[in-house]
């Protein structure tokens, strides 16, 4: 049986005092991977020397009964194999490593039930904060996480009626205004939009931000939503293209990433020309769009900043005591062939 090595052969190794190398391993590492406590650079270096030899592994068990922290954080997505998703989980996971904290992933798969059965397993598990991305009908489930007083931050969906909870949005608004726009100055008038049936407030805002913009183009009386069932297949998106082409549609915008390959899925199946027949605008990049024939034109959310921000967030809320605030971040445009002007 291999012995575990104990903080006091690492402070006799690294000649200090086991209260200095506890300060250091329990200290916030910053930019420049230095711990941000009092302890000298050199001092710091010497401890890591000591740790990395003797193979130390901090008993993190310990720490929480000390601290009644367990130094551990959920983060609940609606579909975590979705690239978007993956994307801001991976960047939380290794910002949550670098200051020393583990992460519990999970999906809701935008099922209520789910959701519930995985929020309670994880409430069992005693973590410190949540971040969530708020499946449809999740406010009587997140309530719970409220009277609690779990530190939450609520990702890229908001449910109003939970108070004190930070939130990290996109700004739809201004999303919206870059796909039509860069249909309409493109030639495009008959511009319709393509969403999944979910009651979320992401769907709310892109739905309603559309209405807007295209009211704003003077184009109300072209605007029309064509609602998808989540999880539809390519032939169910095949059928609405061509009704929507049928009925004299020129241009779709797209409300997600899986929506966008869908579509271009199902055009590559009915074999349209994009964007003769059909210019579109996507939501999200996707590897997918690397073996289209024509290159996709789709807004980009900034996913750095979406994790940054509500990792960064949480932290400030379990350690400081911080209360819950919100924050709006803009996309930006990758203009591509899908949507290039007419003729």
């Amino acid at each position: 049986m291999v012995k575990r090595v104990t903080i006091k052969e690492v402070a006799h190794e690294a000649g200090v005092s086991i209260a200095m190398v506890s300060l250091v391993l329990h200290a916030k590492l910053g930019k420049d991977g230095n711990p941000e406590c009092s302890v000298r650079k050199e001092t710091a270096k010497r401890i890591f020397d000591a740790v990395k030899k003797l193979g130390y592994i901090p008993n993190r068990a310990a720490a929480s009964i000390r601290s009644g922290r367990s130094y551990t954080i959920a983060v609940i997505t609606s579909d975590i194999s979705n690239n978007f998703f993956s994307k801001i989980c991976k960047h939380i996971e290794n910002l949550a490593y670098d200051q020393g904290y583990s992460v519990i992933f999970a999906s809701s798969d935008e099922s209520p039930a789910k959701f519930g059965r995985v929020l309670d397993m994880i409430l069992r598990l005693s973590v410190d904060g949540m971040i969530i991305v708020p499946p449809p009908h999740s406010d009587m489930a997140l309530e719970k996480i409220s009277t609690m007083n779990i530190p939450l931050v609520l990702l890229e969906r908001d449910i109003p009626e939970i108070k004190n909870a930070g939130r990290v949005f996109l700004d739809n608004e201004f999303a919206n205004h870059l796909a039509i726009n860069e249909l309409y100055s493109s030639g495009y008038r008959r511009i319709e939009l393509i969403t999944y049936d979910l009651e979320i407030s992401t769907i709310r805002s892109r739905v309603e931000g559309y209405k807007h913009v295209m009211a704003q183009l003077g184009l109300s009386d072209a605007a029309k939503v064509h609602y998808i069932e989540y999880g539809a297949d390519v032939n169910a998106m095949s059928i609405l293209l061509q009704n929507a082409i049928k009925h004299g549609c020129e241009a779709v915008f797209l409300t997600t990433n899986t929506l966008s390959v869908l579509a271009f899925k199902a055009a590559r199946l009915l074999k349209l020309d994009i964007p003769k027949d059909l210019a579109l605008v996507g939501f999200d990049y996707s590897h997918a769009f690397d073996v289209s024939c024509t290159s996709v034109s789709h807004v980009l959310q900034p996913i750095h900043k979406l994790g940054e921000n509500s990792f960064s967030m949480l932290v400030e809320m379990i350690e400081e005591g911080a209360p819950g605030r919100t924050v709006l971040l803009y996309p930006t445009l990758a203009k591509g062939g899908s949507s290039a002007p007419r003729g």
